[in-house]
């Protein structure tokens, strides 16, 4: 059984019994000490309260609570992840293409140096 304070509990008798023609609003209300307009909305919402309390809902266990901001956070940070990554390899990829323009460049210097000195530069005698 549902535990419900002593003064809540007669005030939802009170609109019960005037739901079933047992007292008029009127009679309900005085006893409650509102006026019959409060009594109404009382009775309205305690009406709606009910209803919503019978509406069927998931079986189960329920789900834990979620967290957008929390969610939001952690896809933020994921992607900042991938982005770093992303400029990581990049500045690895830029650092490879330097090395390579560095060899490529003593590396010609090298065969032009070769090439010269076999077509009519000047010969060292070994000797």
């Amino acid at each position: 059984m549902i535990r419900i304070e002593s003064a809540k509990r007669e005030e939802l008798l009170l609109i019960m019994r005037v739901q079933v023609g047992q007292l008029t609003a009127s009679e309900a209300a005085r006893q409650m000490g509102v006026s019959r307009k409060t009594f109404y909305q009382r009775a309205q919402r305690g009406l709606e309260g009910m209803v919503a309390a019978l509406a069927p809902r998931p079986t189960g266990r329920p789900g834990e609570a979620r967290d957008t901001e929390k969610e939001a956070l952690l896809a933020k940070t994921a992607q900042l992840q991938r982005e770093k990554l992303e400029l990581q390899q990049l500045l690895r990829v830029r650092e490879l293409l330097q090395e390579v323009r560095v060899e490529d460049v003593k590396g010609t210097k090298k065969k032009a140096g070769k090439a010269g000195s076999g077509c009519g530069g000047r010969r060292q005698n070994a000797g």
